[in-house]
């Protein structure tokens, strides 16, 4: 359970309250995007900063400015009169009893026990110097304190029985002259205290009302927060909306433009080899394919006995492959990459992924699939092949979600430099429609320089990067 905060400690109180505002928009539960929510956290935070800084640091309680009686501090010295000793009063007279008489603070057994002897009057000031002066501690200290000893001695012989009374009455007598001055010192002492005592209660009431000012702007600021955060909370809804609007269209737009599942399931169906050489596909090392989609390479995958799983973005294609009994994962690739173990994969695989991604995240993913590949693990990145000059052109726009092609020397080029070994590019043109001319022949006039541009015709549509982690 935490600690109440003093009510005198204004710095405090506000800090609790911010703390326990805090504890409803957790700083961990924040969503990444600047949503109102976040906001508030942030105000709150910077409502903590400005709180340090007005009481001098984080956790600071200004106890220097507390009230604390004004006779407490008596000087150390070797010697005392006794009068100097006896203007304290209540808990200052035995805390000061304790520094003068034993040179040090006093334990809390002692203070509570004087303490309460002195407010039930059982026991004078006189008797409780005289305790301490002449205990065991006291000896060995010889704090001097004049005029103590006869007093001592006679409020020992008022304790008792019958004589008591007696001395009582004749020392009540003697000091009749004395009360009067004693009096004026009490009342000095008492105005100096009910002043500073005042002046502190001032002090306080200041403090308060800057509190309910800060406190009205901080609700006039939640106020204003309000309907920010509830256009958070739309926008994030609109956004949902879209999203599995887009997730719907664009596996519609896959079932138009992709191909049909068997033409796919040909296209693919060499890459089996590239997996068993690398020695994947097993419960130790398995196969991820990031940006699966449709599930026909982690079907195959498992006809062939080869342990897989996929990662995809797209809502609609991460259902589909689960109600076929796949095991696929939804969410961003990068992201899931950065939550796996390293070295727990045996392939990843990666087919016309890379092409949607900004280059810096091309960078994450390929950094990515090198530590979660265990070593001699494959990376194996397809995409449209750009020296084609029909897919540079044309095809390779058709896909609207595309942000640009990617040269193969260029992919190539990135995978080595990111850390992987004898990375090399397969030009692939199986099961996929050229419609280009043929070559013409070698013997003919000009043929050379016809084929070379027939070529950029009859080159390979897909091309992928393969590389092995050392």
């Amino acid at each position: 359970m935490s600690q109440k905060p003093d009510p005198k400690d204004v710095y405090g109180v506000m800090r609790s309250v911010s703390a326990r505002l805090s504890e409803s928009v957790p700083l961990g539960s924040m969503p990444a995007k600047d949503d109102g929510d976040a906001a508030v956290a942030r105000m709150l935070a910077r409502i903590d900063d400005e709180l340090d800084a007005r009481s001098g640091g984080a956790g600071s309680s200004r106890r220097g400015s507390y009230w604390r009686s004004v006779s407490y501090t008596v000087p150390a010295k070797r010697q005392y009169v006794l009068g100097e000793l006896l203007v304290p009063s209540d808990a200052s007279f035995v805390e000061t009893a304790y520094r003068t008489v034993l040179r040090r603070a006093p334990d809390p057994d002692g203070m509570t026990y004087f303490l309460e002897e002195l407010r039930a009057r059982r026991l004078t000031k006189v008797e409780i110097l005289g305790a301490l002066r002449w205990s065991e501690e006291g000896m060995a200290k010889q704090v001097h304190i004049d005029g103590l000893l006869i007093p001592f001695r006679l409020q020992k012989l008022k304790r008792k029985p019958i004589v008591g009374k007696l001395v009582s009455w004749a020392h009540a007598l003697l000091r009749l002259g004395a009360n009067h001055d004693r009096q004026q010192v009490l009342d000095t002492v008492q105005a100096q205290e009910s002043h500073e005592l005042g002046r502190h209660i001032n002090l306080l009431v200041d403090e308060i009302a800057e509190l309910r000012g800060q406190n009205a702007k901080f609700r006039q600021s939640i106020g204003e927060l309000m309907p920010m955060m509830e256009t958070a909370k739309v926008a994030e809804r609109d956004e949902a909306r879209i999203r599995e609007k887009m997730d719907a269209l664009y596996s519609a737009f896959e079932e138009q433009f992709r191909g049909s599942r068997e033409l796919i399931r040909a296209r693919i169906e060499p890459y089996l080899e590239w997996i068993r050489e690398v020695g994947a596909g097993t419960l130790e090392a398995p196969v991820l394919d990031i940006g699966c989609g449709r599930g026909e390479w982690l079907e195959l995958l498992g006809e062939h006995g080869l342990e897989a799983s996929g990662i995809d973005l797209n809502h609609d294609f991460v259902s589909s492959c689960k109600g076929t009994g796949l095991k696929v994962v939804e969410g961003d690739a990068v992201e899931v990459l950065r939550r796996m173990p390293e070295g727990s994969v045996g392939a990843i695989t990666s087919m016309h992924l890379v092409e949607h991604l900004p280059f810096e995240r091309v960078v994450e993913l390929v950094e990515e699939s090198l530590r979660v590949l265990r070593p001699g693990g494959l990376l194996f990145l397809e995409t449209p092949n750009p020296e084609n000059l029909l897919v540079g052109a044309h095809y390779f726009y058709m896909d609207p979600t595309h942000r640009n092609p990617l040269p193969s020397a260029m992919l190539q080029w990135l995978v080595g430099n990111r850390g992987f070994t004898d990375v090399r590019v397969e030009r692939l043109s199986a099961h996929r429609e050229l419609n280009a001319p043929p070559l013409i022949a070698d013997d003919l006039p000009g043929a050379k320089s016809i084929n070379d541009m027939l070529w950029l015709l009859n080159v390979g549509p897909d091309y992928a990067v393969l590389g092995r982690r050392p």
